[in-house]
C-alpha cells in the first residue's frame, strides 16, 4: 500500500503519464498525417478522434495501475516489460472496444504508431523519473526516520529501506529497546539513544518524518507509551509485524470497521491486476462469443440431429473458494451418460479423485471430435462473464471430484476457475493428477498478467493439435 507521503507522488506521477499519452496521441497525428500521400488515404482532421483520446488515457492508466507502474523497485528490464504489457494489452483491448463499436472509420494505423510511441514515451518518462528520485539528497527531499530497535529486525528493515531508494527515506539513527543494549550501529546507522528517549528526541529541532518500530513480538507492549508520544507529537510511526511470514500468499494490514488487522491473502493485495483480469476476461469472452458464433450455430446443430438429448450438458462444479455453480459444455456423451458412470469406472486412467478415460465408451461420434479441439468448452465463455470462471485458471472439478481434494491442494481455489491454465499447456490429461495440482498451485503463486497472457498463447497450438485431449 502507498504511504500517504508518496500519494502526491504518484498523483503527480499520474499527472505526467497522461501528459505523456496525450503528447503521444498528437505527435502520432501529425506523423499520420505526414503519410497521407505515401499511403494513399486521409487521416482526417484531429477533432475525428478526441473521444479515442478520452477513452485511450483512462484505459493506459488502468492498465499501469493493475500492472505495478506505480510501485517501487523499477529497474531497465522491468520497465522496459511494464509498457509492453501495457501496451499491447491496451491495443488489444482497443482494438476490441472498436470492434463491438463497429467503429471502421479510425485509421488503424494511428493506433499502432500511438502504441509504439507511447510505449517509448512512458518508458523514457520513467527512467527520467526514477533518476531524479535516486539523485535527491538531504532532509528537504526525504522522508526521515528513526528506527526503534537494534537486533535482525532492525537490520532487515535498514536494508529494505536503502533497496528502494526512489522511495526516499533517510534513517536518522536507531533508538535501543533496553537501556543495557550495548549497541553503537546498527547497519552503519548510529544508535543515538534509547525506546525512553523517543519523546524528548521527537521534540529537538530536527527533523523526524516517521518512526519505525522493528521490535520482538513479545515486546509490542511496550511501545503503547511510544505510540502515544507520536501521536501527541504528530510523528507518523509504523510496527514491523513479524507475527508469520507467508510462504507463498501475500501479508498485508488494513482497518476493518474501526479495527486493525493484519492478514493474509493469496490475491488480496494485487486487487489492481485482478480488476484488469477481470476486464479481459468480460472483453475476450464476448469477442471469442461473436468470432465463434457460427461454430457454435453449426456443433449445436451437428449434436441436435446427431443423438438424443439436450445440446447443452451442465453441471455442478466447484468456483473460487468453493463456491458451486452450473459449468456448461456441449453435450458429447450419450443422454443418459451421468447415470451409467458406475459401468465405466474401472477404465478411468487417472489417479487421485478425477475421473478420465481416453475413449470413452459413453461419447457420440460428434462429441469425439470437438472434444477432441476443445470445441464442447466454448459454452464456458458465458460462465466467464457471468464472473463464475475466467479465461485462465485452475480447471473446476465436479463436486465429488473436488471433495476428495485436501490440504493445501485446496489453494488452488484461491482464484476463478478458468477455461485454461498451466495444465492445458502441459499436456492437459497426459498430465497426471498430482503434477496437474503442482501446476495449479504454481499458476496461484505465481500469477499475474503477463503469465496469463503466457498461457493464452500456449493454448492455441495445443487446442489446435488436440494434445493431451480425452
Amino acid at each position: 500500500m502507498l504511504g500517504k507521503r508518496r500519494v502526491m507522488w504518484v498523483l503527480r506521477l499520474l499527472i505526467a503519464d497522461g501528459a505523456v499519452l496525450l503528447g503521444a496521441f498528437l505527435v502520432v497525428y501529425a506523423l499520420r498525417v505526414l503519410l497521407n500521400r505515401p499511403l494513399g488515404r486521409d487521416a482526417g482532421p484531429l477533432s475525428h478522434y478526441l473521444w479515442l483520446l478520452g477513452l485511450i488515457v483512462p484505459v493506459w492508466i488502468l492498465l499501469l495501475v493493475g500492472l505495478g507502474g506505480y510501485g517501487l523497485g523499477w529497474t531497465t528490464r522491468s520497465r522496459a516489460w511494464l509498457v509492453a504489457r501495457v501496451s499491447s494489452v491496451g491495443l488489444v483491448l482497443l482494438t476490441a472496444a472498436l470492434f463491438f463499436a463497429q467503429e471502421s472509420d479510425i485509421n488503424r494505423s494511428l493506433l499502432l504508431l500511438f502504441t509504439a510511441v507511447s510505449g517509448v514515451g512512458l518508458w523514457v518518462e520513467r527512467t527520467l523519473v526514477l533518476r531524479w528520485l535516486r539523485q535527491r539528497r538531504g532532509e528537504r527531499w526525504s522522508h526521515v526516520a528513526l528506527v526503534v530497535g537494534t537486533d535482525e529486525r532492525a537490520e532487515r528493515l535498514i536494508a529494505s529501506l536503502r533497496h528502494y531508494p526512489e522511495a526516499g527515506w533517510l534513517v536518522r539513527g536507531c533508538l535501543s529497546v533496553d537501556s543495557a543494549d550495548a549497541a553503537r550501529s546498527v547497519s552503519g546507522v548510529p544508535v543515538v539513544g534509547t525506546l525512553q528517549d523517543l519523546p524528548d528526541l521527537l521534540q529537538q529541532d530536527v527533523v523526524v518524518d516517521e518512526v519505525f518500530f522493528a521490535v520482538a513480538a513479545d515486546r509490542l507492549d511496550r511501545l503503547t507509551e511510544a505510540l502515544e508520544a507520536c501521536e501527541n507529537l504528530g510523528v507518523d510511526a509504523r510496527v514491523l509485524v513479524d507475527l508469520y511470514r507467508p510462504a507463498h500468499a501475500h501479508s498485508y494490514v488494513e482497518e476493518l470497521f474501526t479495527l486493525p488487522f493484519y492478514g493474509v491473502s493469496p490475491t488480496l493485495t494485487r486487487q489492481g491486476a485482478l480488476a484488469v483480469k477481470r476486464a479481459i476476461d468480460v472483453v475476450g469472452a464476448l469477442f471469442l462469443l461473436v468470432l465463434t458464433f457460427p461454430l457454435l450455430l453449426a456443433v449445436a446443430l451437428l449434436i441436435r440431429i446427431s443423438s438424443r438429448g439436450p445440446v447443452i450438458f451442465r453441471q455442478v462444479r466447484s468456483g473460487f473458494h468453493g463456491r458451486t455453480f452450473y459449468m456448461y459444455k456441449f453435450r458429447t456423451m450419450v443422454a443418459d451418460a451421468e447415470l451409467r458412470r458406475n459401468e465405466v469406472l474401472h477404465l478411468n486412467e487417472m489417479d487421485g479423485p478425477v475421473f478420465k478415460i481416453t475413449d470413452d465408451p459413453r461419447r457420440t461420434w460428434v462429441g469425439r471430435f470437438i472434444r477432441r479441439y476443445s470445441v464442447d468448452e466454448l459454452p464456458q465463455l458465458v460462465n466467464v462473464i457471468k464472473g463464475e470462471m475466467s479465461l485462465v485458471g485452475p480447471r473446476p472439478l465436479p463436486l465429488y471430484e473436488a471433495s476428495r481434494i485436501k490440504g493445501v491442494q485446496r489453494r488452488r481455489l484461491a482464484m476463478r476457475p478458468g477455461l485454461s491454465g498451466l495444465w492445458q499447456t502441459r499436456g492437459r490429461s497426459t498430465v497426471d493428477f498430482d503434477e496437474w495440482m503442482r501446476l495449479d498451485l504454481e499458476y496461484i503463486d505465481r500469477w499475474s498478467l503477463g503469465l496469463d497472457a503466457w498461457i493464452l498463447l500456449k493454448t492455441i497450438p495445443v487446442v489446435l493439435r488436440g494434445t493431451g485431449a480425452r
